[in-house]
Protein backbone atom coordinates (compact mmCIF):
# COMPACT_ATOMS: atom_id res chain seq x y z
CA UNK A 1 0.00 0.00 0.00
CA UNK A 2 1.49 3.32 -1.07
CA UNK A 3 1.58 6.71 1.06
CA UNK A 4 -1.36 8.13 -1.68
CA UNK A 5 -4.02 4.74 -0.33
CA UNK A 6 -2.97 5.37 2.89
CA UNK A 7 -3.56 9.31 2.87
CA UNK A 8 -6.81 8.57 1.35
CA UNK A 9 -8.04 5.87 3.60
CA UNK A 10 -6.88 8.51 6.61
CA UNK A 11 -8.77 11.10 4.58
CA UNK A 12 -12.44 9.35 4.71
CA UNK A 13 -11.99 7.78 8.54
CA UNK A 14 -11.35 11.46 9.64
CA UNK A 15 -14.26 12.58 7.48
CA UNK A 16 -16.76 9.88 8.50
CA UNK A 17 -15.98 10.29 12.07
CA UNK A 18 -16.41 14.50 11.82
CA UNK A 19 -19.39 14.42 10.20
CA UNK A 20 -20.99 11.87 12.81
CA UNK A 21 -24.41 12.45 14.27
CA UNK A 22 -23.52 13.39 17.81
CA UNK A 23 -20.00 15.26 18.36
CA UNK A 24 -16.62 13.48 20.14
CA UNK A 25 -17.10 12.22 23.45
CA UNK A 26 -14.19 12.33 25.32
CA UNK A 27 -13.15 9.92 28.49
CA UNK A 28 -10.72 7.95 30.59
CA UNK A 29 -10.31 4.44 31.45
CA UNK A 30 -8.59 2.35 33.99
CA UNK A 31 -7.51 -0.96 34.55
CA UNK A 32 -5.06 -3.75 35.40
CA UNK A 33 -2.47 -5.80 33.19
CA UNK A 34 -1.83 -9.11 33.44
CA UNK A 35 1.31 -9.87 32.12
CA UNK A 36 2.17 -12.85 29.52
CA UNK A 37 5.09 -14.37 27.06
CA UNK A 38 8.59 -13.31 28.10
CA UNK A 39 6.74 -10.19 29.92
CA UNK A 40 5.90 -12.46 33.09
CA UNK A 41 9.39 -13.31 33.34
CA UNK A 42 10.85 -9.34 33.42
CA UNK A 43 8.08 -8.40 36.31
CA UNK A 44 8.11 -11.50 37.91
CA UNK A 45 4.30 -12.28 36.81
CA UNK A 46 3.20 -9.29 38.82
CA UNK A 47 -0.20 -7.47 37.38
CA UNK A 48 0.49 -3.72 36.14
CA UNK A 49 -1.78 -0.71 36.56
CA UNK A 50 -2.45 1.55 33.36
CA UNK A 51 -4.44 4.72 32.91
CA UNK A 52 -5.24 6.55 29.89
CA UNK A 53 -7.55 9.15 27.64
CA UNK A 54 -9.95 8.51 25.13
CA UNK A 55 -11.85 10.36 22.55
CA UNK A 56 -14.95 8.29 20.78
CA UNK A 57 -16.49 8.92 17.57
CA UNK A 58 -20.01 7.18 16.76
CA UNK A 59 -20.26 6.43 13.10
CA UNK A 60 -23.10 5.03 13.33
CA UNK A 61 -24.96 1.60 12.87
CA UNK A 62 -22.56 0.08 15.84
CA UNK A 63 -19.16 1.37 14.56
CA UNK A 64 -17.07 3.54 16.34
CA UNK A 65 -13.53 4.99 16.23
CA UNK A 66 -11.36 5.27 19.51
CA UNK A 67 -8.41 7.11 19.49
CA UNK A 68 -6.69 6.40 22.74
CA UNK A 69 -3.28 7.13 24.59
CA UNK A 70 -2.18 5.05 28.04
CA UNK A 71 0.09 4.40 30.49
CA UNK A 72 0.81 1.41 32.57
CA UNK A 73 3.64 0.35 34.93
CA UNK A 74 4.13 -2.75 36.80
CA UNK A 75 5.75 -3.01 40.47
CA UNK A 76 9.24 -2.84 41.10
CA UNK A 77 10.91 -6.54 40.82
CA UNK A 78 14.05 -7.19 43.26
CA UNK A 79 16.25 -10.59 43.73
CA UNK A 80 19.01 -10.65 45.81
CA UNK A 81 21.29 -13.16 47.21
CA UNK A 82 24.78 -13.74 47.69
CA UNK A 83 25.97 -9.98 48.58
CA UNK A 84 24.34 -8.79 45.43
CA UNK A 85 20.66 -7.79 44.98
CA UNK A 86 19.46 -6.40 41.48
CA UNK A 87 15.76 -4.67 40.63
CA UNK A 88 14.03 -3.76 37.69
CA UNK A 89 10.72 -1.68 36.75
CA UNK A 90 8.73 -1.41 33.42
CA UNK A 91 6.24 1.24 31.62
CA UNK A 92 5.02 2.16 28.44
CA UNK A 93 3.44 4.82 26.83
CA UNK A 94 0.77 3.73 24.66
CA UNK A 95 -0.48 5.73 21.12
CA UNK A 96 -3.01 4.01 19.27
CA UNK A 97 -6.46 3.99 17.81
CA UNK A 98 -9.24 1.12 17.66
CA UNK A 99 -12.33 -0.04 15.43
CA UNK A 100 -15.56 -0.48 17.58
CA UNK A 101 -18.45 -2.82 16.17
CA UNK A 102 -21.63 -2.98 18.68
CA UNK A 103 -23.56 -6.11 17.85
CA UNK A 104 -26.88 -4.37 18.72
CA UNK A 105 -26.12 -1.38 16.04
CA UNK A 106 -25.66 1.45 18.80
CA UNK A 107 -22.96 2.36 21.01
CA UNK A 108 -24.19 0.65 23.77
CA UNK A 109 -24.03 -3.50 24.70
CA UNK A 110 -21.78 -6.11 23.79
CA UNK A 111 -18.57 -4.93 20.84
CA UNK A 112 -15.65 -6.42 19.52
CA UNK A 113 -13.10 -4.25 18.97
CA UNK A 114 -9.99 -4.19 17.22
CA UNK A 115 -6.54 -1.70 17.24
CA UNK A 116 -2.86 -0.81 16.59
CA UNK A 117 -1.14 1.42 18.45
CA UNK A 118 2.48 2.25 18.53
CA UNK A 119 3.76 1.26 22.33
CA UNK A 120 6.94 2.78 23.86
CA UNK A 121 8.70 0.27 26.73
CA UNK A 122 10.85 1.80 29.35
CA UNK A 123 13.17 -0.52 31.19
CA UNK A 124 15.06 0.48 34.72
CA UNK A 125 17.57 -1.82 36.54
CA UNK A 126 19.58 -0.79 39.32
CA UNK A 127 21.85 -3.36 40.70
CA UNK A 128 24.36 -4.06 43.47
CA UNK A 129 27.36 -5.71 44.19
CA UNK A 130 29.57 -5.80 46.87
CA UNK A 131 28.29 -2.29 47.65
CA UNK A 132 29.09 -1.13 44.38
CA UNK A 133 25.68 0.08 42.53
CA UNK A 134 25.39 0.76 38.94
CA UNK A 135 21.94 1.62 37.07
CA UNK A 136 20.56 1.87 33.96
CA UNK A 137 17.77 2.90 32.16
CA UNK A 138 16.40 1.50 27.99
CA UNK A 139 13.62 2.69 26.14
CA UNK A 140 12.07 1.09 22.67
CA UNK A 141 9.58 1.96 20.41
CA UNK A 142 7.51 -0.97 18.34
CA UNK A 143 4.38 -1.58 16.78
CA UNK A 144 1.28 -3.03 19.00
CA UNK A 145 -1.31 -5.38 17.77
CA UNK A 146 -4.72 -5.34 20.31
CA UNK A 147 -8.22 -7.52 20.31
CA UNK A 148 -10.55 -7.07 22.69
CA UNK A 149 -14.04 -7.19 23.77
CA UNK A 150 -16.37 -5.15 26.25
CA UNK A 151 -19.64 -3.95 27.08
CA UNK A 152 -20.82 -0.69 27.06
CA UNK A 153 -23.62 -0.71 29.97
CA UNK A 154 -24.95 2.93 29.49
CA UNK A 155 -23.74 6.30 27.53
CA UNK A 156 -20.71 6.92 30.32
CA UNK A 157 -19.62 3.23 32.20
CA UNK A 158 -17.91 0.46 30.12
CA UNK A 159 -15.81 -2.80 30.77
CA UNK A 160 -13.35 -4.19 28.15
CA UNK A 161 -10.64 -7.33 28.27
CA UNK A 162 -8.08 -6.68 25.68
CA UNK A 163 -5.07 -8.89 24.92
CA UNK A 164 -2.10 -6.37 23.46
CA UNK A 165 0.69 -7.81 21.50
CA UNK A 166 4.02 -6.05 21.34
CA UNK A 167 7.52 -6.24 21.17
CA UNK A 168 10.27 -4.83 23.31
CA UNK A 169 13.78 -4.98 22.96
CA UNK A 170 14.11 -8.87 21.44
CA UNK A 171 11.65 -9.96 23.85
CA UNK A 172 7.79 -10.52 23.46
CA UNK A 173 5.87 -7.87 25.92
CA UNK A 174 2.15 -9.07 25.39
CA UNK A 175 -0.42 -8.49 28.00
CA UNK A 176 -3.91 -8.93 28.78
CA UNK A 177 -5.75 -5.57 30.18
CA UNK A 178 -9.00 -5.88 32.27
CA UNK A 179 -10.91 -2.19 32.73
CA UNK A 180 -13.00 0.13 33.05
CA UNK A 181 -14.30 2.98 30.51
CA UNK A 182 -15.92 6.23 31.46
CA UNK A 183 -16.80 8.69 29.12
CA UNK A 184 -17.55 12.31 29.80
Amino acid sequence: MNLRALTLIAATLAGTALSAQEGPRFGLQAGINLPQSDLKDAVDSKAGFNLGAQVTFDLRGGHMLRPRFDYTWYPEYTVSGGGASASAKFSNLTLGGDYLYFVEGRPEGFYVTGGLAVVQWKGEVNATFLGISDSSSETTTKLGLAAGVGYQFNKTVGAEVRYLKSKAWESVFDTIQVGATFRF
